[in-house]
């Protein structure tokens, strides 16, 4: 063995040993010395107590020098071991009295509240939701969502008033800016379609269309424009080409943002709309129109053609890891996101302000954990049985040596200690009866 691994017992021991032989070497040359006699006396007391106590301390975890009776103690004993280790687990370190009382100690509202209140925590439990409600409304079998929203929409539909909408949506324009953007979109849209060859021709058909129209059945008319048409003082072509030109110059200024002519189209947009909008067979109509899409237009089946089509998509996005929402309805997804912000710091703040529903929540987590607490005896009972049986003989061994090593260490140096001293006295007490 090398001296490096010896452990201070050992080597205590084998102090105790070069005494004894020392002493025994001592007694041997000075036979007649009371001095040499008590040394080797108490010497050989203390090699009793080290041999004896290394005895008992190893015969805890295996047979010392192979001595089969009542060795071996650890391992032979495992079964009652383990036994011993789950009722104290369960009953000292996860009694009820203890689990009870460490409660007790919690503040737990203060805790949840504090915790519900961090900004990581309301963004987790936000996007948590907001996956929860997007796999709502697309999973399969969603004919009552589709069936839900349909009624929705449509019972928001009855409660719109026409004309309301109507004014109201004048007014979205106007402030949002949009009115600008669609006219110009307009005028863009209008300005590649008159700008093309087919455009002109129309023009001159019209024109000659027209002209039939007027001259049809008066003889001084079909006169004059028979003789115009031919010295050539009308040119149905040139007039076609001279108005296309000019609807190409409205449709360019009408294009660019805040022109002073966007700006007059507008405002008389605006002004006709009001006086249409005061109609009562405007109104008429808008009403009728409210009725027929609520009777005739498939709502819901439109909104389940949209959920399938939802669906396929994050089916697709899924297997190339993307956020369906984020990429293709990012304005939906940001709505969702707010309203459930909204909705979870409304809960916070009724949790914050109302007692009551805090001594409920409080009371309620308090007998959840208890319980739970109660019903992991059995689970860590199981636990512990699990992992301690696995272990070998040797495994177990150091587990329990690793642990009291130090006062193993010192038990065996004591015997040593206390047989040498006991040896001492036992000399003394010899030598006194022998001189009474």
């Amino acid at each position: 063995m090398i001296w490096s691994n010896w452990n201070k017992a050992d080597k205590t021991l084998l102090f105790v040993l070069v005494v004894f032989l020392f002493c025994l070497c001592l007694h041997l040359s000075y036979p007649a010395s009371l001095m040499a006699d008590g040394m080797l006396f108490c010497a050989e007391a203390a090699l009793v107590g080290g041999l004896a106590d290394w005895f008992a301390v190893t015969a805890l975890f295996e047979k010392p020098l192979g001595f089969p009776y009542h060795t071996a103690i650890l391992p032979r004993r495992r079964d009652s071991f383990i036994k011993s280790s789950v009722t104290l687990v369960q009953k000292e370190f996860f009694s009820k009295r203890k689990i009870f009382r460490h409660l007790e100690r919690l503040h737990l509202m203060p805790m949840l509240l504090e915790w519900l209140d961090s900004p990581a925590t309301k963004a987790r439990v936000t996007d948590r939701l907001l996956i929860y409600a997007r796999n709502l409304l697309i999973k399969e079998g969603s004919g009552q969502q589709a069936a839900a929203f349909a009624d929705r929409f449509k019972q928001t539909l009855a409660a719109v008033e026409p004309e309301n909408f109507f004014g109201e949506f004048g007014r979205w324009l106007s402030r949002s800016g949009r009115d600008h953007e669609i006219l110009a979109r307009l005028a863009s849209y209008g300005y590649l379609k008159v700008g093309k060859p087919e455009t002109k021709k129309a023009i001159e058909k019209y024109l000659q269309d027209y002209e039939k129209e007027r001259t049809k059945g008066d003889f001084w008319s079909l006169l004059a424009a028979g003789f115009l048409e031919a010295t050539n003082l009308v040119d149905l072509e040139e007039a076609a080409e001279l108005m296309q030109k000019q609807l190409l110059a409205i449709l360019e200024e009408l294009a660019k943002p805040e022109s002073k002519l966007q700006e007059e189209l507008l405002e008389l947009f605006y002004e006709k709309s009001l006086v249409l909008n005061l109609d009562p067979a405007f109104h008429q109509l808008l009403h009728d129109l409210k009725d027929s899409l609520l009777s005739e237009l498939p709502i819901e089946e439109a909104v389940q053609r949209t959920f399938d089509h939802l669906r396929a998509h994050v089916a697709e996005d899924g297997a190339r890891s993307v956020d369906s929402l984020a990429e293709h309805l990012p304005m939906l997804q940001s709505h969702l996101a707010s309203m459930i912000e909204a909705e979870y710091q409304r809960i916070l703040n009724l949790l914050k302000e109302d007692e009551g529903l805090r001594r409920t929540v409080g009371q309620f987590l308090y007998d959840l954990i208890a319980r739970s607490a109660l019903h992991a005896q059995s689970l860590v009972g199981v636990v512990v049985t699990s992992v301690l049986s696995k272990l070998t003989d040797e495994q177990l061994n150091h587990l329990v040596y690793d642990k009291v090593e130090p006062d193993l260490l010192w038990i065996r140096m004591n015997g040593s200690i206390v047989g040498a001293g006991i040896g001492l006295i036992m000399f003394v007490m010899m030598k006194f009866i022998e001189l009474n």
